[in-house]
């Protein structure tokens, strides 16, 4: 059996067969890609009955009775989707002993009516799905990135949020109530983390709901929520940092709203979110990634060496533009900065706006187009570098200016590049023509 092995992952994404060069660039901010998991329960040891159901060859068929009742131990209600359904009395014969059952009875735990032991199985839960999910950073950090999101990325993180804490709630309550904990404590303990966790209403009432309905339910009548790691998609990439394969080797995993890069120990090192990418490029030649990132002020280059370096480049595009964000949130491009010019010590503002970079001083002023700027980078001491190409003679001239906001210069530039980059691209996809028709 030749696919018993499986892949570790999905298929490599390739570029669009019309693209003029191997080399790219991505200038959008935007996360979400769709991989096509190939016979993904059987690398699973245990699979749920939907998974059951799509087994290519499954000998014996079923009665429907087994696929929609419950425990012997149910009150003959299942509770789904908010509401309280019938659920039928599985017959001798085709009844299921489920596991749960095995832990009541004469020898059930004392341990099982320890409200802090419910307490500490949420919040060790709640933890746990954070580190997978990528939402395990610290309070620092959670509100350095929060200030830097758009009024709708603010509240689909808070809903975010929400969600992951109500739906542990709710499968707590689900297994609390099938280990037989005494309904009255249940409610109790369940409204008071609820109450703890700050949920939204809207999420908040689902949890309330189910309380409500929890007298007429009973053993695993209520139908388990599934959690948002088992939903997320992600791809892993295993690439050296640097410029060649002497580099410290890592993983870095592709996700829905950033990237995550993971010692060979599997201790993720850094986590890098979408919105403070700026500019991506990758070369063919030299199997280099290069990404610029925004991190406390200052723009950084991170380059990675791999020989799927137009794979990645690709997965992670395809999961920006999916996000949907065609803009940088946070910040809009362009500004006005105070700058001392090094060569004649003369003090005036540097403005970056879409058409390029004006320069004003007390006694000159002077402006220099987008398409004439080859490069800017800073230097140490507050030294902001811009190289400016001349069509005349056909020669580049450096210019060199020092200020306190080096740094915020340099990722305006690179901003308004960003932009324009992406207009031209967007504009280059509609001139495309359409495909033609199939021929049936």
């Amino acid at each position: 059996n030749e696919d018993g092995g499986g892949e570790g992952g999905a298929e490599a994404r390739k570029s669009s067969p019309d693209t003029g060069s191997d080399a790219g660039s991505i200038i959008t901010n935007p996360s979400f890609f769709n991989r096509n998991h190939r016979n993904n329960a059987s690398f699973r040891s245990t699979v749920s009955d939907s998974e059951v159901e799509s087994f290519p060859n499954q000998k014996k068929l079923r009665t429907p009775s087994v696929w929609s009742s419950k425990s012997s131990l149910s009150a003959g209600f299942r509770y789904h989707g908010g509401s309280i359904v019938p659920s039928t009395t599985p017959s001798p014969e085709t009844g299921r002993t489920y596991l749960f059952e095995g832990l009541l009875g004469k020898e059930r735990s004392n341990l099982w009516d320890q409200m802090q032991f419910w307490e500490d199985a949420f919040l060790d839960a709640v933890s746990q799905e954070r580190d997978m999910i990528g939402m395990d950073q610290g309070p620092t950090e959670m509100m350095e990135r929060y200030k830097w999101l758009s009024a709708s990325e603010k509240k689909r993180l808070e809903h975010e949020e929400d969600r992951l804490l109500s739906t542990m709630l709710y499968n707590l309550t689900a297994f609390m109530l099938m280990l037989n904990v005494g309904k009255n404590e249940l409610k109790q303990k369940v409204r008071r983390l609820l109450g703890k966790s700050h949920i939204g209403l809207v999420y908040s009432q689902e949890v309330n709901q189910l309380l409500d309905q929890l007298n007429n339910l009973q053993g695993n009548d209520i139908d388990l929520k599934p959690l948002t790691s088992r939903l997320s998609k992600r791809q892993t990439f295993t690439v050296h940092m640097g410029t060649d394969n002497t580099g410290d080797l890592i993983f870095m995993e592709v996700r829905e709203d950033g990237l995550v890069l993971r010692g060979v120990n599997g201790v993720m090192v850094q986590r890098w979110w979408y919105e403070r990418l700026v500019n991506m490029t990758y070369s063919p030649k030299t199997k280099v990634l290069c990404l610029w990132r925004k991190n406390a002020g200052q723009t950084q280059l991170h380059k990675f060496y791999t020989k799927k370096c137009k794979d990645v480049y690709y997965t992670i595009k395809e999961c920006m533009e999916g996000r949907g964000n065609g803009d940088l949130k946070g910040m809009e491009p362009g500004g006005e900065f105070p700058v001392e010019d090094l060569a004649s010590g003369e003090g005036g503002l540097l403005h970056v706006c879409m058409e390029g970079v004006g320069l004003l001083f007390a006694n000159s002023k002077f402006f220099i187009r987008l398409e004439h700027i080859r490069k800017c980078f800073t230097q140490k001491g507050g030294i902001f570098v811009l190289e400016e190409f001349n069509p005349k003679n056909r020669q580049i001239k450096q210019r060199r200016y020092r200020s306190s906001m080096a740094d915020q210069i340099c990722y305006s530039v690179l901003c308004v590049f960003s932009y324009v980059a992406a207009g031209q691209e967007k504009k280059i996809q509609q001139r495309r023509p359409p495909p033609p028709p199939a021929r049936t």
